[in-house]
């Protein structure tokens, strides 16, 4: 993704949908085991995090806005779809580490109209190969990492924890694939698992600099309900490059298709928006 958005494609790996997933699911109470698997997840991150080591070496910021119509959007208190103009500004940070790499993104859907909703997202991992000195590399594996995650939406949380590894693929700038262990905190005493690749690759047309980036999550059931594919490819001109500051503004359009969204069967979305994104 250009100059500096190469560093923020390492962390950008699991974009989720931008309109508050989870919204109107009942919340349960949460078991001890999950409280105590989430305060030694905590404990862990702290640990790992403190100390001169945590700065960073590479940083990148980015703001974007988003605008489309939504086919047959969800309203999760009738359960019925009908089309919305959505607009969508994502305020985005990563950087890297000497024992790992960090990304965190806010997204605000319909920013300009009365109950605004936002969405978030944090994915610390961990470099295995950094962090005990060792290069665990192998055929076209660069790096094994330790991958967690936490998604936060309206009266809705997970974590995920598992596996990451950065492959090494000619003419991308990544392309990674992290294999979780997935938990609902809506949903009590069950989990699941979730495969997410994930990728981005530049390419010319004559002058014009181009990106094709983006995520696929496959999560499997979950509580009674249905394994589901999300996924959001985008592709975007580097406006930037031809005055010559190559990396800096990106213009194009971002897919979203969501099969059975939130575990819902035949609850399917799919629609395209429009995207400028400014990195600095």
């Amino acid at each position: 993704m250009g100059k500096i958005i190469d560093n923020l494609s390492y962390c950008q790996e699991y974009r989720k949908d931008r309109s508050g997933a989870g919204k109107g699911r009942k919340t349960q109470e949460i078991p001890m085991k999950k409280i105590v698997a989430t305060l030694m997840l905590s404990l862990f991150i702290l640990i790992l995090g403190v100390g001169p080591s945590m700065a960073a070496i590479w940083s990148s910021t980015a703001v974007s806005v988003l605008h489309g119509t939504k086919n047959q959007a969800i309203d999760w208190d009738t359960l019925q779809g009908s089309d919305q103009n959505l607009t969508i500004i994502t305020l985005e940070h990563a950087s890297g580490w000497k024992y790992g790499d960090n990304f965190f993104f806010f997204d605000m859907t319909k920013p300009f109209d009365i109950g605004s909703d936002i969405y978030g997202e944090w994915h610390p991992r961990f470099n295995l190969g950094s962090i005990t000195g060792s290069d665990l590399s192998f055929a076209f594996v660069k790096d094994v990492l330790i991958a967690t995650e936490l998604n936060v939406g309206t009266n809705w949380r997970a974590y995920l924890y598992g596996v990451g590894f950065n492959l090494d693929i000619p003419h991308f700038n990544f392309f990674a694939l992290n294999v979780f262990i997935r938990d609902d905190m809506n949903i009590d005493d069950d989990s699941t698992w979730q495969i997410s690749p994930s990728w981005n690759v530049p390419f010319t047309l004559g002058s014009a600099r181009f990106e094709f980036g983006g995520f696929l999550d496959y999560a499997g059931a979950e509580g009674g309900g249905e394994a589901q594919l999300l996924t959001q490819p985008q592709l975007l001109l580097d406006i930037s490059n031809f005055s010559g500051k190559p990396g800096n503004f990106y213009a194009g359009i971002e897919y979203q298709y969501w099969q059975n969204k939130n575990g819902l069967k035949d609850v399917d979305e799919n629609y395209v928006q429009f995207m400028g994104k400014w990195v600095f």
